[in-house]
Formats: C-alpha cells, sequence, structure tokens
C-alpha cells in the first residue's frame, strides 16, 4: 500500500486565500489605507478642519458596522452595493446612540437627514476612489439618496424669544457676553462659529455692518451682514468690557479671557432655556439663525435678500428654514388680501 506523500496545503481559518481575486489582483487596498489616501486629498484641497472631521466620523461609523457585520470584508474593493444597502437599511433601524457607549439609548431612529448626511460622505469619498482607479467598480453609483420631507425648520416664536433674551444676568460679565451673542446670532442669521470667529476690526460701527472675510464663511466668499442699531450699541459696549478687562481682541470671551468654546455657550444656552421655561424646546445657537430667516420673511424680507445675507448656496436651504405656523399664515392673509386691503364697506357703497 502506498502512501501519498503529499502534505498537502495548510490552511488557517480567519487568513485569505491567493487565489482570491482582490489578493490576486495585486490592487488590493485595505480600508483604512483608502480612507486615508481620500483624506490626504481632501486635505490637499485645503478642506476645512469642520469638514474633515464630519469625513472622518463618518467612516468611523461605517467602519465599525463592518467589523461588527462583515469582518471578512478587509479591502475596499470587496465593499459591493449590497453592501452599502445593508448599511443604510442598518442606519435607517438602529437607534440614537446606541454606537456611543456613555450615552442612554433613545426610542428615536437616526433621522433620515442624519442617514442621508452620512451616505452623502461615503458617496464622496467612493467616487473619489473610482476616479483615481483605486477601485475598477463604484459600489455607491447605482444607490439612491434616501428620500425624506424637506419639512421646516423648527424655530423659535418671537415670545420664546424674547423669554430666552431675557434670562441672561447682566449684571455679570458672562450674562452679559451670552445675551450680546444671543442678540447677534438673532439679529444676523450668523452660523455660531462664525460669531465666536469674530474680532473687534470686524465691525463696522458706521454702517452698522459685521464684515465676514471669505475664510471665516463656509462658502470662502466675503460677507457684509447689517445689524441692527440696538445690537451694534450691544456689541460695541461688550468691545468696551474686553478691552477693560482682557487683552484679546475676540469678540466673545470666557471670564478668563480665550475665546468661547461653541460647546460651552451651548451648554449655558441650554441652562438659560430651561430657566426660561422653555424645557420642550431643543435650544441649539442653530435656532437662532432660523428664527431669523423665518422673522425675516414674515415681515415683509425677499427671500433673495435673506440667502445672501446668510450665505446659503441654494434658495432651495434658505426657503427650508421657513415654517409658517396657522397664526402667522393667518396674519399674513389680513395684512395681504387684496378684499381686506379694498375694504367691504367701499365696495357695499359701491353697490
Amino acid at each position: 500500500m502506498q502512501v501519498d506523500p503529499r502534505s498537502g496545503r495548510k490552511i488557517v481559518r480567519g487568513t485569505r486565500s491567493a487565489a482570491d481575486p482582490v489578493v490576486e489582483s495585486g490592487r488590493a487596498t485595505l480600508l483604512d489605507q483608502a480612507f486615508q489616501t481620500f483624506y490626504a486629498s481632501k486635505k490637499a484641497e485645503g478642506m476645512r478642519d469642520r469638514t474633515l472631521e464630519e469625513y472622518i466620523s463618518n467612516w468611523r461609523y461605517f467602519r465599525e458596522w463592518l467589523a461588527h457585520e462583515v469582518p471578512e470584508v478587509r479591502y475596499i474593493q470587496q465593499v459591493s452595493a449590497d453592501t452599502i444597502r445593508s448599511y443604510v437599511n442598518y442606519m435607517s433601524e438602529k437607534r440614537r446612540y446606541s454606537e456611543v457607549a456613555c450615552r442612554k439609548q433613545t426610542c428615536e431612529t437616526l433621522s433620515p437627514y442624519t442617514v442621508a448626511l452620512r451616505l452623502r460622505a461615503l458617496r464622496t469619498m467612493f467616487n473619489f476612489l473610482h476616479r483615481e482607479e483605486l477601485i475598477a467598480v463604484n459600489p455607491i453609483s447605482n444607490i439612491k439618496q434616501p428620500r425624506f420631507d424637506n419639512e421646516g425648520k423648527e424655530t423659535l416664536s418671537a415670545e420664546q424669544m424674547e423669554q430666552l433674551l431675557g434670562t441672561p444676568d447682566t449684571t455679570t460679565y458672562a450674562g452679559f457676553r451670552d445675551r450680546t451673542l444671543m442678540l447677534l446670532l438673532a439679529d444676523g442669521g450668523f452660523r455660531i462659529h462664525e460669531a465666536l470667529r469674530l474680532k473687534a476690526d470686524n465691525i463696522d460701527l458706521h454702517s452698522r455692518c459685521v464684515h465676514l472675510p471669505a475664510w471665516m464663511n463656509k462658502n470662502r466668499k466675503p460677507r457684509i451682514v447689517p445689524i441692527s442699531s440696538h445690537v451694534i450699541r450691544e456689541v460695541m459696549q461688550l468691545i468696551d468690557e474686553n478691552q477693560r478687562y482682557f487683552n484679546s481682541d475676540h469678540l466673545f470671551l470666557s471670564n478668563y479671557g480665550e475665546p468661547l468654546k461653541a460647546d460651552h455657550f451651548r451648554k449655558r444656552l441650554k441652562q438659560y432655556a430651561k430657566a426660561a421655561g422653555l424645557r420642550g424646546a431643543d435650544i441649539s445657537p442653530h435656532r437662532f439663525r432660523s428664527f431669523f430667516c423665518r422673522e425675516f420673511l414674515v415681515n415683509g424680507g425677499d427671500l433673495f435678500s435673506l440667502q445672501r445675507i446668510v450665505a446659503h448656496a441654494s434658495i432651495e436651504t434658505t426657503k427650508r428654514y421657513v415654517r409658517m405656523n396657522d397664526d402667522i399664515i393667518r396674519k399674513q392673509h389680513e395684512h395681504f388680501s387684496p378684499i381686506a386691503r379694498m375694504g367691504l364697506s367701499r365696495i357695499n357703497k359701491r353697490m
């Protein structure tokens, strides 16, 4: 009886066979290596730090899901359209904060808008990898963005805004600073990071305008934002306070004279909201921007002027900031109704 001298090929589970077409092609790129190539390219293009951080966050979410659900996917060439669809379904069904160990899971799913943002980040990356010929097939090319209703942005009523503005203790520096910041956000529709970058020389007292250079703006274009005389007085008073106590030309400072951080202001804003009795409202700095947009239009401002003031790339974005409730619609009808303007008594006299 002959004994086969061949020992056979050793197979270790978890390793990839040389016959795998991804490896055999010689073009296999590890997942994180592919992302680093994409990230380095976007950084070289001069993308803002905040945008780069969002790419990192969205990639981390995707990688954690891959590691948990499809750990056999190690190379970017293995990501298929089915992989992307499964990830989209997972995001649509998962619970908020379930990916963050230190936060209590809620009963709410991720919003369609959040799902769309995460998918858009992946689309940007895979489109880049395909153009650079790092992948032969673009797995995301035939996947459509999730559809969701474009509802108007939630905002505060005028009464709620008055309650909020009346809450800070303006006898303290921090309270006066916070109220001035809230007034500026509500009067000019600034983004919070734009407002916190402001310095004294950005304020034009005579023309009552704030000059934002290109580097401060999201669209990288210079912008001039008019503000009311009342707000300009508050801002100038804050500048005087800063010059008296601190050695900094930033407009909004902490009690230690350092530039105020957005997260610190958000925490204080929630405290003000609670003190004002606005417990049911989700108060954030962006609510002031929404408030400005809506009030500007309700009080007779035109859509294109608003678009320019708040620097929206698309007029459709500006429209989404307008949420008309029944009371506002009724008041607008009373003011602009052609019959009301003619006067029914005058019509009856002619009959």
